[in-house]
């Protein structure tokens, strides 16, 4: 075990610890030992980064020990792991609101282990002509041709970006993603369980985790066996997932949503009313499961699950969800479950309270099955099997066995875009 303070880091908050923590973290790339943090503060120079090398594992004594960003410069990131058999463990990262970015794993690595962190303190400079000044923001970011990445028991937090760039006012709690203008795979076989998401916005663009795969732009995307469960959200101005990708099941999450009629966007729609929330998950991928997750809070979702809004999504299945739409939220339009062009798909069993809809085929939907679902629309529509777009159908479903109350059209059908629809 190497033991930062033996190499010269102090701890106290006030001295800069980066050349001894650096000095460690590259003796344990060499060694294959532990790098260990006694409880402190260790202040580093934001535009250093601190380097992981491969075979080396990161302790400290949990929120007692903190890498914090000193309060001087401003930098990309704070800390980048960039080889494979890794493991960072019960420490606090905290970019202080000086990186855009506070830990980065590397493209190309494998077995990474994240456990028991806080991470913290990501945003853009204040100087209109600094590099850091937009772009996109994030608490861990995991880049492309990386496998077996674990990330569990860590909180996210006090993500957010706050100047107006050409990619807009972009934060991600959780980010995963490729390299840019590279060919890289995106990250497979990724397991992100039992984290806390927390302060992620603006509500232009802050989503608490959002897995990309740009390959899906060019048909090439493969399915990437990657899971979400059992994760908390709160305060995520946007969304709480959002997943650009094929082949994630997205399971047990507890999304809430604490806005009501109190979440406004920034930039140049600054001070304009935002819905409390756009979405808790949307999927934008194919051959994806959403199941046992709970949804609910004070306000209501513009869609509270939205899947698909572009090209078709095959193999989709959103089952044994619960979700509550607040009563009092002033948001217009709203539905619980919000289906876009969609392919041999599933909505089973799940328990929806409240919203306009409760749930949407808007788009085209075909070879599906909405069955077994308890529907409480006060004043909506409990299934709407209809869409206001031109040249698309609802083709080959079954809509069985659902429980709905409503004051209004329990289901509602369309003589004109319904084909082979059967209703019992």
């Amino acid at each position: 075990m190497i033991d930062v303070t033996k190499l010269g880091a102090r701890g106290n908050g006030t001295a800069d610890d980066t050349a001894a923590i650096q000095k460690a973290l590259n003796q344990a790339a060499q060694s294959g030992d532990t790098v260990y943090f006694p409880a402190g503060v260790y202040r580093v120079n934001p535009a250093k980064t601190l380097s992981v090398g491969g075979r080396t594992q990161i302790k400290g004594s949990g929120r007692a020990s903190i890498i914090r960003a000193a309060d001087v410069g401003f930098g990309w990131e704070l800390i980048r792991v960039n080889g494979s058999d890794v493991s960072l463990n019960d420490i606090v990262l905290d970019g202080g609101r000086r990186v855009n970015r506070v830990l980065t794993l590397g493209s190309g690595i494998a077995r990474v282990s994240v456990n028991g962190l806080v991470v913290q303190g990501a945003s853009h400079s204040t100087d209109s002509k600094s590099a850091y000044y937009g772009g996109v923001v994030s608490g861990i970011i995991v880049l492309g041709d990386s496998e077996a990445i674990n990330i569990v028991n860590t909180e996210v937090h006090d993500i957010v970006a706050q100047n107006l760039s050409p990619a807009g006012l972009v934060a991600r709690g959780i980010y995963l993603t490729t390299t840019w203008a590279s060919r890289e795979l995106a990250p497979r076989r990724v397991t992100i369980s039992n984290c806390y998401i927390h302060h992620i916005g603006p509500a232009n663009d802050g989503d608490g985790l959002y897995y990309e795969d740009p390959a899906m732009e060019e048909n090439r995307a493969v399915k990437l066996d990657s899971v979400i469960a059992d994760n908390r959200f709160d305060y995520c101005a946007k969304r709480a997932i959002k997943v650009f990708a094929r082949g994630l099941v997205v399971r047990g999450n507890t999304i809430n949503n604490p806005y009501l009629n109190n979440n406004y966007y920034s930039g140049a729609q600054r001070g304009q009313q935002a819905p409390d929330m756009y979405s808790a998950i949307s999927i934008y991928g194919g051959d994806s499961i959403v199941e046992g997750n709970r949804i609910t809070g004070s306000g209501s979702f513009y869609a509270a699950i939205e899947v698909g809004a572009g090209a078709t999504l095959d193999h989709i299945t959103i089952q044994d969800n619960t979700i509550a739409m607040g009563a009092k939220s002033t948001t217009k339009g709203t539905t619980a479950i919000r289906l876009g062009s969609i392919h041999d798909f599933q909505i089973a069993g799940n328990t929806i309270q409240g919203g306009e809809r409760g749930v949407w085929t808007w788009q085209s939907a075909e070879d599906g099955r909405i069955e077994r679902n308890v529907i409480r629309v006060p004043k909506g529509v409990g299934i709407d099997l209809t869409t206001y777009l031109r040249g698309h159908v609802q083709r080959d479903i079954l809509c069985k066995d659902n429980d709905i109350k409503t004051a209004a059209s329990k289901i509602k059908t369309s003589s004109s875009t319904n084909v082979n629809v059967k209703l019992q």
